[in-house]
């Protein structure tokens, strides 16, 4: 696993102070068992060295580092210290100086997995040997790709009058190795800092493109994990369990999981604020301090030495065993299977992708999670093996980058996610006349002229499949209200469709279908026979822009074949879909001339809000501008470090709650989340109070909120009680579903089977929540993340999210609440994280925050990084044709024909429609003047 920190000025004191700690340790350590007290002792490998990726023997020498530092040398401290703080390279060279906001370097942390630090903890001098040779080759490893793919500095190009990049001979770094977390627990894991002032080609000191390096540091992870792995497998035989895809992690096998846990204890700055054991201060102030230090803590761990550490591990009750059969038995069953990584085997593992048109790093990733251990007759590096892997199989999409273009502007795909998309596209023309639904006036009242004409326009459209773009709050549940009522005159039923079963629970209850279904439940019946489409029936697809590109392509395959008319109801700018490729959604709103448009914001009760909210939304430099100016005028902006911003935010929700506001409090992250959480239970349920465990080992007590976190309908339901507190257990109430918010009521704390009997907000339905569906997907329900969150309303809202989001999320975040929505930003810096332990004073936290103007800087480059999904298509049309893979262009002509014909047949269907129309005009005419002529005939016109 490999984070990135940024560095300010003074951050580097504490890796050094720590180092420092850990060689004094060393040194009294020998010198208490007769030797002279060396530094560092043999075994004790804490002490800081060099590392230089790329050219190693040009870059060196470009700020003054000796062949033997090259080599991994030791870094002098001080020197170390004066190239972060002050911009100061080993031969005195010196950058442009430091301006009171930049990063004076980046902390990229390379950890080993939880099982790796054991093995090392506990394993004998050998094996010691091994873990950490194997570590340092996949930091090394991972240095060399990303240097390879972000190590750029950014130069003015007087011509163009943009910044260049212009690639790094090399980059130079201090490694500095630690063993433990921040808890004291076995945690391997080496500190590779970066000065931000690197050597270039001509001499002269340049500040790395820190954003190329966020781009491509995840795939540098992925690269140490499959080094430490293959090395381990080589050096000790080593066997792992199953990689996650996402991570790029695995365990070894052998080693029990419930031990893994138990030396995971995390110890992080917001954990620590959460149980009460942190002080925040806007300090310090002497008085603050002097309280802050009453608490005595121990030693810090990582200040002791290596010969202290491990007879601290080994005299730990958790204990630590390594199964020699099982890694046997992977052994013989790894080598008895067949593992090829050809063309074939990279392409399927390519295909779980999640995205459509992705970057290179994006395919690094998932190919390097995957990579085999082994790879018979290929003596490659993994990290050449997944290069040559990542060349092979991508297909560029878009047009090759210019000098001031990054890496990850380039995108690609792979043949079969354009076969998919082209598939897909192929579903969208079907029209069938029998579709058309006759709206009254009746069905759309109370609409704005807005929703009636888009109302109107869908209900009558021949066309089987029928987008609506919604922007938050823009009352799609009203518009669908009505075009339900107006298929119920047609005696036709609405089924809702959505990717989580909370969106369709709403739905239902608001009165927008007849029966829901979740996208991976409606495939299911559907592929079974148990669910029939007719002509009849209508399926409206809320929550569109989160259902995956193969989703929508399986789905619409069984409603076109049917008949069925499909309203694909959603907002392209707000979250993408979780784990699959996005993006059609929108190309189809984008390419369908007959899709729709919701253009007005009801949520919120301010118009002004109203307005900036669609500018945020939509972009373009003036009205943004303006809307982050009205948002930071009204207090809207705040910024700072996370347990600074997560205390300022609960302190607004507790607020709202006691003035009984509906309020949500809505964090990017689960850590978050959870520090969150546990302030709130500890406000609503007692100290002394009953409790039992639940998922993520939240303690539940009675009083509690939770919030499950699967969908279950095995689990009885029943409905509401009566007006004397009666429960009617003949009457079933709607499933459990993912996100529901419930109160507890009572618990049962039987070691054995705990369990709890809650009732669910909305609807007062009750049950009881035994020990597997407790322990494994209930949980607190106060703060929930931004994913959760699409879809709800409140009174007020809170976000808190990182400085390196997207647009996307704030815009989600920014669109909850009628009265009220502010946004938290948080930055972290070095110093703060769970294998870190960097505090300056023990309990205590100094607040940063930053002022209004701060904050809009911070909001406004969140608004830049627009990360809705894209389709091949939608990236291949913005290139030229010339550039594009034969089949790639071939593909795109054939949608820009499709296009021009789909204009051709709604101008024809219009001008059908307009003559039908005139031509029962000229009927109602003709029958009124021939009804009149009839009144004359038989009398009764009174005119004179």
């Amino acid at each position: 696993m490999l984070t990135c920190s940024p560095l300010k000025l003074w951050s580097i004191d504490y890796y050094n102070r720590t180092a420092r700690e850990a060689g004094q340790a060393a040194k009294d350590a020998v010198a208490a068992n007769g030797g002279l007290g060396e530094y560092y002792s043999e075994h004790d490998t804490r002490a800081p060295v060099w590392l230089v990726a790329g050219d190693a023997r040009s870059a060196a020498a470009l700020v003054g580092l000796s062949d033997e530092q090259r080599a991994g040398g030791l870094a002098d401290l001080d020197v170390v210290q004066r190239w972060l703080d002050g911009g100061i390279a080993p031969n005195g060279c010196c950058g442009r100086r430091f301006a009171e906001s930049d990063n004076h370097g980046i902390d990229m942390t390379f950890c080993a997995p939880k099982s790796v630090s054991l093995l090392r903890a506990f394993g004998d001098d050998v094996v010691q040997k091994a873990v950490l040779d194997a570590h340092n080759s996949g930091v090394r490893e991972a240095m060399e790709y990303v240097h390879q793919h972000a190590g750029y500095t950014r130069v003015h190009n007087n011509r163009t009058g943009r910044k260049d990049l212009q690639r790094l001979p090399g980059v130079v770094a201090a490694a500095y190795q630690h063993e433990t977390s921040r808890a004291g627990d076995p945690h391997l894991h080496t500190h590779v800092i970066v000065p931000n002032k690197q050597p270039r080609t001509d001499g002269k000191l340049g500040a790395v493109d820190t954003d190329s390096l966020w781009h491509e540091s995840k795939a540098g992870g992925v690269i140490y994990q499959a080094t430490l792995r293959r090395a381990l497998a080589q050096s000790l035989g080593a066997e792992w369990s199953l990689i996650d895809p996402h991570t790029g992690m695995a365990e070894l096998v052998g080693i029990d999981p419930e031990v893994i846990k138990a030396h995971s204890r995390r110890s992080t700055q917001l954990r620590e604020w959460a149980e009460g054991n942190l002080i925040l201060i806007d300090g310090p102030t002497q008085g603050q301090l002097a309280i802050a230090q009453k608490a005595t803590r121990p030693r810090k761990p990582e200040g002791m030495s290596w010969a202290e550490l491990r007879q601290q591990w080994r005299a730990d009750p958790r204990g630590y065993r390594l199964d020699i059969d099982a890694q046997r038995r992977a052994r013989t069953q790894r080598r008895a299977a067949t593992v090829t990584f050809d063309r074939r085997r990279i392409a399927d593992i390519a295909a779980g992708i999640d995205k459509a048109a992705f970057t290179r790093a994006d395919l690094v990733e998932i190919i390097g999670a995957q990579l085999p251990v082994e790879v018979d007759g290929d003596d490659r590096s993994p990290r050449e093996q997944i290069e040559a892997a990542v060349d092979e199989i991508a297909m560029r999409v878009s047009a090759p980058r210019q000098a001031h273009h990054r890496e990850g502007h380039e995108r690609y795909t792979i043949d079969l996610i354009l076969a998919e998309e082209i598939e897909l596209l192929g579903l969208v023309d079907q029209r069938d006349d029998r579709a058309d639904l006759r709206v009254t006036q009746a069905d759309t009242e109370g609409l704005s002229a807005n929703q009636n004409r888009v109302v109107t326009a869908m209900a009558g459209s021949p066309w089987l499949v029928q987008p609506l773009a919604a922007p938050a709050g823009a009352g799609k549940t009203h518009c669908l209200k009505a075009l339900r009522r107006a298929a119920h005159r047609a005696g036709r039923t609405v089924v809702v469709v959505a990717p989580h079963g909370r969106a369709v629970d709403v739905a239902i209850n608001d009165c927008a279908g007849d029966a829901g279904y979740t996208v991976d439940k409606v495939l299911i019946e559907l592929r079974e026979g148990r669910l029939a489409l007719t002509p009849r029936t209508v399926i409206v697809v809320d929550e569109a822009g989160l259902v995956g590109n193969n989703q929508l392509r399986d789905l619409l395959t069984f409603t076109t074949m049917a008949g069925t008319k499909v309203l694909l109801v959603g907002d392209a700018y707000q979250l993408a879909p979780v784990r699959k490729r996005g993006g059609m959604f929108e190309q189809l709103c984008a390419d369908l001339p007959w899709s729709q448009r919701l253009s007005e914001v009801w949520r919120m009760r301010d118009p002004e809000e109203r307005v900036a909210s669609q500018a945020l939304r939509n972009g373009g430099p003036r009205p943004l501008r303006r809307a982050l100016e009205w948002y930071r005028r009204h207090d809207r902006l705040r910024c700072g470090d996370p347990v600074t911003i997560a205390n300022d935010a609960l302190q607004a929700y507790r607020a709202d709650i006691a003035a009984g506001k509906d309020a949500l409090l809505i964090p990017d992250s689960w850590e978050l989340c959870d520090a969150l959480n546990k302030q709130i239970h500890a406000d609503r349920v007692a100290d002394d109070a009953e409790t039992v465990t639940g998922a993520r080992d939240h303690q539940i007590g009675v009083g509690d909120i939770v919030v499950t976190r699967g969908n279950d309908a095995r689990i009885n339901v029943w409905a509401a009680r009566d007006h004397r507190g009666r429960l009617d257990t003949t009457k079933p109430g709607p499933q459990v579903r993912n996100g529901q918010r419930w109160v507890v009521e009572a618990i049962d704390t039987r070691e054995q089977r705990p369990r709890i009997a809650a009732r669910r907000l909305g609807d007062n339905a009750v049950t009881v929540f035994g020990a597997d569906y407790l322990r494994a997907h209930v949980q607190h329900g106060y703060a929930v993340t931004l994913q959760s969150a699409q879809g709800v309303t409140a009174d007020t809202s809170y976000p808190i999210v990182r400085a390196t989001t997207d647009r996307n999320t704030l815009y989600v975040g920014l669109t909850r609440g009628r009265d009220l929505n502010r946004v938290h930003v948080y930055e972290r810096v070095a110093g703060e994280g769970d294998h870190e332990h960097a505090d300056p004073t023990p309990g205590v936290h100094q607040t940063r925050r930053g002022d209004s103007h701060q904050a809009v800087a911070l909001v406004r480059a969140i608004a830049c990084r627009d990360n809705r999904p894209q389709t091949v298509h939608q990236v291949a049309a913005q290139t030229d044709f010339h550039q594009l893979p034969d089949r790639v262009a071939r593909a795109v002509a054939q949608q820009a024909r499709a296009r021009a014909r789909r204009l051709a047949a709604q101008r024809v269907w219009i001008d059908q429609l307009v003559a039908e129309r005139a031509q029962q005009n000229r009927w109602i005419q003709q029958y009124l003047a021939d009804t009149r002529s009839d009144d004359r005939d038989n009398g009764h016109d009174l005119g004179l």
